[in-house]
């Protein structure tokens, strides 16, 4: 697979498979109560979420016993590109919900612990997602030849 193939993979399938998960886990926590599957269910895809960056460099390991090249120094400089601008995303996604919740509620009110899971979720979603669309703009800029 190409780097824009696994770019659009990765957006477009980076929120579902978050998300479904996610949503599953928590309709079993309200109709049966909070029990191990939902709460196994959902700190795995968190876990999951949270490591799914690294996956290139797996790759990158179990292809490095076949001898071919196929992550070479650019491809790696692109990735870290692509990481960094997701943690940027993610990092102002989480002082913009963590201000925004404060702002609605003040300083002396309370929010349930349901909006702290909501927003975990939405920041694993968000920093898949902007990993995926600055894979597609990355790798098109490599594409056409352009070095920066």
């Amino acid at each position: 697979m190409t780097e824009r193939e696994e770019a659009w993979v990765g957006l477009l399938l980076g929120g579902p498979i978050l998300l479904i998960p996610t949503v599953v886990a928590v309709f079993i926590a309200y109709d049966r109560g909070l029990s191990f599957a939902p709460l196994l269910m959902f700190t795995a895809t968190v876990l999951w979420g949270g490591l799914l960056w690294l996956l290139p460099y797996i790759q990158r390991r179990l292809r490095k016993y076949k001898k071919e090249v196929t992550f070479d120094e650019r491809d790696q400089l692109i990735h870290k590109r692509i990481v960094m601008a997701a943690y940027v995303a993610l990092w102002t996604y989480f002082v913009a919900a963590c201000v925004t919740t404060w702002c609605v509620v003040g300083p002396n009110g309370s929010i349930s612990v349901n909006v702290m899971l909501l927003i975990l979720v939405g920041g694993l979603v968000l920093f898949n997602s902007a990993q995926g669309l600055a894979g597609l703009i990355l790798s098109g800029r490599s594409q056409k030849g352009d070095k920066e």
